[in-house]
């Protein structure tokens, strides 16, 4: 700094010495007066300190004093010789005005905000729409560093209406505004930016204004004009190719809000045919190891706005198509819809072949305790193959679940096969207790191996023994 202020004051004297002759003499205040505009100046932004330091180098002598005076006043009287006064301390002066704003704004006391801004904001065509934004921004920061949020809200309302006002200075007003409870005017304060910025590309900037315009109209229970947005944006899209997720993803919020998502069933249609396993048949997607986790996405959104409010065989398509990716309730409807749908047959198809795919077999075997189809599935898989232990349990859980008076049978029939078996010995052991018979339930445990048995099986068996 000590440099520059050396620099400034050669500068200024090799300026002053050089000018055309006569040459008057130096005015003997010039000097200090440098040093003292310089130290104000140097509380300008970094990035343009430089370039003010070397403008005020050539300033005249009257200048010099007029702006020495102004130095001298409170800060609130310099804003406003800077702002709504005729002064001739900015007389041909070319940038001066701004470069005293900017050190201004940078000081340590500028008075207080509340009445700073009104007199800035009188200002009118003195600043253009750059120093208008930082100083604005300058101004709310301090508010609020000084606790006035109530006081920061309406100088942050103006940076946000500068056509040159950038998406984080409308993220600050709407974030200070709805700290205040004012939702409405951050969500006018968004629409009024939307409308500035009409790009129909899935910027994250307009995405993420889309997103915030969305939630605030939801919590001032506007869900059905919110939906009605999301359509215009859908409708806005590329006539071809997928859909921008962010916008498929907010009109489905909206529609579950209002009550409508039946009507995105087409444009989710359209996103789906834009995969290549949309293409696929329901058998075939079974044997592919990897899908697309958004294709996932779309096509459970579609499935279940589908079953819900599409007849019995449409739902049927859907929920097939779900259950063939793995999805455990998809398989559960698929079984509940095969009836109405008429569709058992193949149902019945493709709950066989699901129960000889690793990954769906297990949820296969569990749909068998809830599904008479499931479990109709299950048995005549158990004939041709009498000694797979996974069927014979998932048949004899289902057995027992909708027989459990004949459970503790059923399970020792079992355990004569599978005597291995230590979830099927719990379950005999919690047939026994449930028909009060817990001599045969202490029986069971002190036939096991104590190794197999885990702490709370032992605390269940020590509690039995002092029966």
């Amino acid at each position: 700094m000590r440099l520059i202020l050396l620099y400034l004051v050669l500068a200024g004297a090799w300026a002053w010495r050089l000018r055309p002759v006569p040459e008057p003499i130096m005015d003997a205040q010039r000097i200090p007066r440098l040093e003292d505009l310089s130290r104000y100046l140097a509380k300008a932004p970094p990035s343009v300190v430089k370039s003010i330091l070397m403008s005020v180098a050539s300033l005249s002598d009257e200048t010099l004093a007029l702006i020495s005076a102004w130095l001298s006043r409170p800060p609130l009287q310099q804003l406003r010789e800077l702002t709504v006064q005729q002064s001739p301390m900015l007389t041909k002066t070319g940038t001066l005005r701004d470069s005293l704003l900017l050190a201004w704004l940078g000081q340590d006391e500028i008075g207080t905000t509340s009445l700073a801004f009104p007199m800035f904001a009188a200002a009118g065509d003195r600043f253009d729409n750059q120093i208008k934004l930082y100083t604005f921004e300058v101004l709310a920061a301090r508010a609020q560093q000084q606790g006035d949020i109530i006081g920061a809200l309406p100088i942050l309302l103006r940076a946000a209406e500068l056509p040159n006002a950038t998406y984080q200075t409308l993220n600050n007003y709407t974030s200070a505004a709805q700290t205040q409870g004012q939702e409405i005017a951050a969500l006018h304060s968004i629409n009024d930016w939307l409308k500035k910025h009409p790009e129909t590309s899935a910027t994250a900037q307009i995405m993420d204004a889309r997103e915030h315009q969305m939630i605030l109209m939801h919590r001032l229970k506007r869900a059905d004009d919110a939906f009605v947005l999301q359509l215009e944006y859908l409708k806005a899209a590329p006539q071809t190719g997928p859909l921008p997720s962010p916008d498929l993803e907010r009109a489905l919020v909206s529609g579950r809000a209002a009550g409508q998502q039946m009507q995105l069933l087409p444009w989710l249609e359209r996103q789906l045919a834009n995969y290549p396993e949309h293409r696929t048949e329901p058998k075939d997607l079974l044997t592919q190891d990897t899908l697309d986790p958004d294709y996932l996405h779309w096509l459970a959104a579609y499935a279940a706005i589908a079953d819900q409010d599409l007849p019995p065989a449409a739902a049927f398509d859907a929920c097939l198509k779900l259950a063939a990716t793995g999805e455990r309730c998809a398989i559960v409807r698929l079984c509940a819809l095969a009836e109405p749908a008429k569709r058992i047959p193949e149902a019945e198809s493709f709950l066989t072949l699901a129960l000889s795919h690793l990954a769906l077999r297990p949820t296969v075997l569990e749909v068998a305790q809830s599904s008479a189809l499931g479990l109709q599935v299950v048995a005549e898989a158990l004939r041709s193959a009498p000694k797979d232990q996974a069927l014979h349990f998932a048949a004899t859980l289902a057995e027992a679940v909708s027989k459990p008076a004949s459970a503790p049978l059923l399970w020792q029939a079992y355990l004569r096969q599978f005597p291995a078996d230590m979830p099927a010995q719990r379950r005999l052991i919690q047939a026994h207790l449930r028909a009060r018979q817990p001599d045969l339930a202490l029986r069971v445990y002190r036939s096991l191996d104590p190794k197999n048995l885990t702490a709370a099986d032992k605390r269940e068996r020590d509690v039995l023994s002092q029966l």
